[in-house]
């Protein structure tokens, strides 16, 4: 009997430890879960502020395509020749919205007025277009100007009316270039003449190149006058195509040589090429400068 009472007692011990031991867990659990709800849940859409800027970036880096730089391509000075016989043509000039420089004819009838309205304009320059002789003087050359300084004259005829352009366009103008002079720009002393007027003057000089044999930019070199020569006419024609081409010729140039100067004149053949050419250029990466900015470099 002894041994019986032993066994049941031993029983009900282990069941008495068993039930603690599951009460324990159970109340073991009770707090687990109650501490969670004192906790603030995260909704399951809801992420913190940090997770949302982590997110944000690695959104940004997976969506991002790094644009393509520009390619500098070269620079282009541009000339306008001839200003001066068409006062409408200040509308297409400020249309192309690129520096410019307008070189105006004195003799013409709107060229002062022109460069009285277009005087202090941003990305505008202006030279003095200065009518020269050229090799052949045709009659209907001599009737499109009068004004043209010829080897002819004496040094005092040339002085006088080169003075009379600077006092008329003086605080209009940067520079000076030429107006046809295939003739007059082969004349060392003559041209020593015009190059002395426009270094008192503090002015640049442009040698437009209307002869291969002119003397205008070494000279004004060796004379200590700022100055630089065209590379290029872009529209010998007023055909769209050849025009077109003549300025894909001069940004090949610009590419190659870094810079150049091209001149072109006040038609309205050359600024409808203009107009649609050079936002395509300034795209390609193409850089406009003045005249001025070009002596500079």
């Amino acid at each position: 009997m002894k041994i019986r009472y032993n066994t049941i007692h031993t029983k009900k011990g282990t069941i008495v430890i068993l039930f603690l031991v599951l009460l324990i867990l159970l109340t073991i659990l009770f707090l687990i879960e109650e501490i969670k709800k004192q906790r603030p849940q995260k909704k399951v859409n809801e992420i913190t502020h940090e997770e949302k800027i982590k997110v944000e970036k690695e959104k940004e880096i997976e969506n991002c395509v790094p644009l393509p730089k520009k390619r500098q391509c070269g620079k282009i000075a541009l000339i306008i020749d001839d200003v001066g016989w068409n006062p409408e043509i200040v509308s297409k000039i400020t249309k192309l919205n690129v520096p410019l420089t307008l070189a105006i004819l004195p003799d013409s009838p709107f060229g002062l007025k022109i460069a009285q309205q277009l005087s202090g304009r941003k990305n505008l320059e202006m030279i003095l277009h200065v009518p020269l002789e050229p090799e052949v003087n045709s009659s209907s050359e001599t009737r499109l100007m009068q004004g043209f300084l010829t080897i002819s004259m004496s040094n005092e005829e040339i002085n006088k009316k080169i003075d009379e352009y600077f006092e008329k366009f003086g605080p209009y103008i940067t520079g000076v270039n030429h107006h046809m002079g295939s003739r007059f720009t082969t004349d060392k002393e003559k041209m020593e003449i015009l190059l002395q007027k426009i270094k008192e003057k503090k002015l640049i000089y442009v040698d437009s190149l209307t002869a291969k044999e002119s003397v205008g930019y070494l000279l004004a070199k060796d004379m200590g006058v700022p100055s630089t020569k065209r590379d290029i006419f872009i529209d010998g024609s007023s055909e769209y195509s050849e025009i077109a081409n003549c300025l894909e010729k001069a940004a090949k140039i610009a590419s190659q040589k870094g810079m150049v100067v091209a001149i072109g004149h006040a038609r309205s053949s050359t600024f409808t090429v203009l107009e649609q050419k050079i936002p395509e250029l300034k795209e390609q990466g193409y850089q406009f400068l003045l005249i001025s900015q070009v002596i500079k470099q």
